[in-house]
């Protein structure tokens, strides 16, 4: 992934000295070789009760980003740079997770209808067995965090109603000269909360519950780390498919 522009963190200005100076000219050199495939892909996540996340510093029911382990609380300010849906399959064994994405119908899959008649059918990869759940993918920036580049938010089934609240919200959001807004057009406040996990008795399970529409996109974040990489955050999120990394806060 290309390299992103940020604000320095408190403290790093003093690092920034003329001592440096020596440096001038070199800009990203020795880092052509490293491309998105040789990096950690970022999700923006939420911490699962009782998951291989959760700790002190990560308490269930707050957002992490998972390639730096940094926790960003019970909320979290994003701006939405792209979206895709994608099928999602999930182990139906221990440890349970994501354990592959596709693009909907790059794989085949037998349709399973709920053994009560009650319901709606499942979709079953019959390679593997596994349940693949139309879900969804946003590329996201944190305004707060711009170090933290792009992030992907995968959520689960259980965030789905909350999701499509969000996307009706990111298809009918207008500018002040009432136009419509890019998807980026504004930042949203990503709301969270602990409820009963219907899969497991006594079970809890965080999900997502509601985005709330923030500011309009701050133009240094746009003109900085936005828009100079826009058409490979497209295509990247695209492809977040040949990308899979173990979706440990699942």
């Amino acid at each position: 992934m290309p390299a992103t522009k940020s604000t320095p963190r408190a403290g790093a200005s003093e690092l920034m000295t003329e001592d440096m100076s020596f440096l001038d000219g070199m800009e990203g050199q020795g880092l052509d070789s490293i491309t998105s495939k040789e990096q950690a892909v970022g999700y923006l996540s939420m911490v699962q009760p009782e998951s291989t996340a959760e700790s002190e510093e990560n308490p269930a029911g707050t957002w992490r980003n998972t390639a730096t382990g940094e926790n960003y609380g019970e909320m979290v300010r994003v701006v939405p740079v792209a979206f895709r849906t994608i099928w999602s399959e999930r182990s139906s064994e221990p440890p349970y997770g994501t354990v592959g994405r596709y693009a909907p119908g790059e794989i085949e899959v037998k349709t399973v209808q709920p053994k009560n008649g009650k319901g709606y059918p499942k979709m079953i990869n019959p390679a593997t067995d596994n349940e693949v759940q139309e879900l969804y993918v946003y590329a996201v920036m944190l305004p707060d965090h711009p170090e933290a580049g792009i992030l992907y938010f995968n959520p689960t089934v259980g965030s789905m109603r909350a999701c499509k609240s969000w996307n009706t919200q990111l298809k009918t959001s207008l500018l002040p000269n009432g136009a419509h807004a890019p998807i980026f057009g504004f930042c949203w406040n990503l709301q969270l909360e602990i409820v009963p996990n219907p899969q497991k008795p006594n079970g809890k399970i965080a999900r997502f519950t509601r985005a709330v529409k923030d500011t309009i996109v701050p133009k240094d974040l746009f003109v900085d780390n936005i828009k100079p990489q826009l058409e490979f955050i497209t295509k990247e999120v695209l492809s977040i498919t040949s990308s899979i990394e173990p979706d440990e806060d699942a």
